[in-house]
């Protein structure tokens, strides 16, 4: 599983985890590609994701602005990228969240889960401890957001903010 770019007209459509070979068959993409540290609007110049330059006349308001709006969906992208817990792979969004959260009510003594890694056969007490890990991982996520939020109403200049690293600090 990598971090795969879903690339549309020439842009960043969306970053995935995903196997390459997997991503590449999907409807509605022009091309899929290691994403590295790439992000929704990067866009493929010459073979290579680069990312969107600020525009000339952009002030700092808007500058702020659009790194907290990356910050956003880099949140949105850790947040839904899945988590491994006791060597299960498991999909962490909204849906699976709320389908574990739903086999936790009344659940038998084990159950059968389709994890991302493949079936498996979990204890009541396993899965609660997914549902933990999976918690555990989304609020740290919004940390991270909230953290890179506040430092970007910090800035004070369109030099700090050209220096600002959005990418950095994520779980």
């Amino acid at each position: 599983m990598s971090r795969i770019a879903l690339i549309r007209a020439g842009v960043v459509a969306n970053v995935i985890e995903a196997d390459l070979a997997f991503a590449s068959t999907l409807p509605g993409c022009d091309a899929a590609m290691d994403a590295g540290a790439a992000g929704p609007g990067w866009l493929l110049v010459a073979g290579d994701l680069v990312p969107p330059a600020a525009p000339a006349t952009e002030d700092l308001a808007e500058t702020k602005q659009r790194l907290r709006e990356r910050a956003t969906a880099l949140r949105w992208e850790h947040e839904t990228g899945g988590i491994t817990v006791a060597g299960v792979r498991v999909l962490t969004g909204v849906e699976d969240q709320n389908r574990i959260a739903t086999a936790l009510i009344g659940a038998p003594a084990t159950l059968d889960f389709k994890a991302e890694s493949g079936w498996v056969t979990l204890t009541l007490a396993e899965l609660q401890g997914i549902a933990d890990a999976i918690t555990t991982h989304v609020q740290a996520c919004f940390s991270a957001e909230r953290a890179h939020h506040e430092a970007i109403d910090a800035l004070t200049s369109l030099a700090g903010a050209a220096e600002y690293d959005v990418e950095a600090g994520w779980p």
